[in-house]
């Protein structure tokens, strides 16, 4: 009977842990995008999360994993929500994050070409709980467009005429139960008087967050409250004297979906597809988070093993 009870006992930690295979390739200027939920159970483990990529392309693979509830509530310009790897040519690029949670939680993985497209094989896995591919989709970084990826992040990157505003906005569903939930918001710009974030919801406006001169970049994370749908919006607005440009991002925790206003699809731009906008007149020259990721605001990086 003790060896048996000491069987079950040391296999309980291996049955907690589970993994999901990651094979294919990503084209040069293509962001592939996989969002999963880990079920970590009623009452909180310690986790860590690990995601394993092998490449025999001498293009490299660049490799982020991202906790979504991690970071959707951090304020740091470099959040521990997320690990980067570049790894510049044939290699295994490793990147892991740990913490403590309950429930179920989200977590993304992002895979580019480090050059001119890479193809990968490896592995995600967690060391408690159960693992679940909920969507994937991909962006073409260099295409014009609102942008948003596996319906918790959102991108901007446009120009703005000298003393005019650009606006763009996305919806979040926050379900059927009023809840309160954290929302990062960064931004950066030249010639740009203030980047402001505010809830439209009911046809009022109602700011939340405001960047005043950003050209180094800023970044916050705000309560947002509401139950159904929340509307989101951005304005940038140039100085006077001169035409400005900007970039900005939108995070969302777990179970909130974000689109684009009006969406009634995913809202990512799957298979290479990107959307356009005008707004007021002027032209929303939009693309993805590469001004953001190269000036590090978005994530950590660390050399690759």
């Amino acid at each position: 009977m003790r060896v048996l009870l000491l069987a079950l006992l040391v296999s309980l930690p291996l049955a907690a842990q589970d993994s999901d295979s990651l094979t294919g390739s990503v084209p040069t200027g293509r962001r592939l995008n996989f969002r999963y939920a880990i079920d970590f159970g009623p009452t909180v483990v310690n986790w860590t999360v690990a995601c394993n990529l092998n490449t025999p392309s001498s293009a490299g693979i660049v490799v982020r994993l991202i906790d979504v509830d991690g970071l959707a509530a951090s304020a740091q310009p470099q959040p521990n929500a997320i690990d980067e790897v570049i790894l510049p040519g044939q290699g295994t690029a490793n990147a892991a994050l740990s913490g403590s949670y309950d429930g179920v939680r989200e977590f993304v993985v992002e895979i580019e070409s480090a050059g001119g497209g890479s193809s990968y094989s490896g592995s995600i896995t967690t060391s408690a709980g159960t693992l679940t591919l909920e969507m994937q989709d991909q962006l073409v970084l260099s295409a014009t467009g609102l942008k948003t990826a596996v319906e918790r992040f959102a991108f901007w990157d446009g120009t703005v005429p000298s003393g005019s505003v650009s606006a763009a906005g996305v919806e979040l569903d926050f379900g059927p139960s009023q809840q309160t939930r954290f929302v990062r918001f960064e931004g950066i710009g030249t010639n740009i008087e203030k980047l402001e974030l505010l809830n439209t919801t009911g046809g009022s406006a109602t700011i939340l967050a405001t960047f005043a001169y950003p050209d180094a970049g800023a970044v916050t994370a705000v309560p947002v409250s509401g139950k159904g749908i929340v509307y989101l919006r951005v304005n940038a607005r140039a100085v006077n004297t001169q035409a400005g440009s900007a970039s900005w991002a939108l995070s969302v925790p777990s179970g909130i979906t974000l689109r684009r206003v009006g969406s009634a699809n995913t809202g990512g731009t799957k298979d290479g597809e990107c959307s356009t906008g005008t707004g007021a007149g002027s032209l929303w020259l939009l693309s993805g988070l590469v001004a953001l990721a190269n000036l590090g605001l978005r994530a950590r990086r660390k050399p690759s093993a």
